[in-house]
């Protein structure tokens, strides 16, 4: 009792601090998970400031994107660009992944198994197809407005296994929901065309603006994500990142849309808008670069050295992979990435 006594005291500074900041479990946060804050409005008190603050920082940041994107980004949550790159461009760039080798992390999610490496800036000059992307002041602007953050975004290159030969476990990226209680942005430049086979990618528009209907789910739902043990409904309400029914879409009016898109397309959406991964119909891979833009909500402001600040960010990145990377290194469990992403 004095150990749990002594951990408690020890943590709470940490607890508090996370509050104001992306901390979003309501299990391994005894503040944010406090049933009775909750009831008094503490989560959707965060919800509206994150939202406050992002709007602020996007009309900052308006100058670097044409008006259509702002408009495109503000009425639907995403941006959506096919043929991005000049199509010789975009085979050297296909090329090269698929000629790439290095260090894949995998993950495995229902019959899906997802593959991506960390694409650190000294990874990108050994690809300078890649290298042209990333520094491309188009996708550059993009990235910094739609995160609000005026930075560059962390890249991967990931695929999904579809199907694959694995022990199936469940799969929450099937389940419409939004990732977290503020506005992120995560982006797609599809390497791979994308249909029914291979799963497309499942967002509903309109769903990141906060109106009242919103609002009021957000705080049952926030309720509901305080419970504990057998009071607590079915679904990952504990980790913040909420599901939502079909039911509770149409009682807000909103309706998904898929997109079975070419490849080279350009995909930016803002994941506090409910989204899912769509069920692939067959064996089947799907090869993309990876972007997300993710960092503390309730900073008022935006970066004003945005190079310097995302190589310090991927730098720290790296630096908690690689500490995660520890156990499994250990074990034996490093795999090597390849072109189709064989599974060694």
């Amino acid at each position: 009792m004095a150990k749990l006594l002594i951990r408690a005291i020890w943590k709470w500074p940490q607890w508090l601090l996370e509050v104001f900041s992306w901390g979003k479990s309501f299990k391994n946060n005894p503040i944010i998970g406090s049933y009775w804050l909750n009831l008094c409005g503490l989560h959707v008190a965060r919800v509206v400031l994150a939202q406050v603050l992002f709007r602020f920082r996007l009309l900052l940041l308006a100058p670097l994107v044409p008006a259509a994107d702002r408009r495109d980004f503000l009425k639907k949550g995403y941006i959506l660009k096919e043929n991005f790159l000049p199509q010789d461009e975009f085979q050297r760039l296909r090329q090269a992944l698929q000629d790439y080798r290095g260090e894949v992390r995998e993950l495995v999610e229902g019959t899906t198994l997802t593959q991506r490496t960390f694409m650190t800036r000294a990874e990108r000059e050994k690809l300078p197809a890649l290298k042209a992307f990333a520094d491309d002041p188009r996708l550059d602007h993009l990235m910094r407005y739609c995160s609000s953050k005026n930075r560059p975004p962390l890249f991967y290159v990931e695929n999904l296994c579809n199907h694959a030969n694995v022990v199936p476990r469940p799969d929450p990226q099937r389940d419409m929901h939004a990732d977290t209680f503020h506005p992120c942005v995560k982006g797609w430049l599809y390497i791979d065309s994308v249909d029914d086979d291979n799963g497309p990618y499942i967002y509903v528009p309109g769903s990141h603006r906060l109106t009242w209907r919103r609002l009021k789910w957000e705080y049952r739902q926030s309720l509901e994500a305080c419970k504990r043990g057998q009071a607590r409904a079915p679904g990952r309400y504990w980790d913040g990142s909420f599901r939502v029914s079909e039911q509770a879409l149409r009682e807000m009016g909103l309706a998904p849309v898929k997109f079975c898109v070419p490849a080279n397309t350009l995909l930016i959406a803002n994941v506090y808008g409910f989204h899912r991964r769509g069920e692939a119909e067959r064996r089947s891979n799907r090869m993309t670069v990876w972007m997300q833009a993710r960092d503390n909500p309730f900073n008022p402001l935006f970066t004003l050295w945005p190079a310097t600040t995302g190589r310090v960010f991927e730098w720290v990145w790296g630096q908690v992979l690689r500490r995660l990377d520890g156990p499994r290194q250990a074990a034996g469990e490093q795999r090597v990435f390849c072109g189709g992403f064989s599974r060694e």
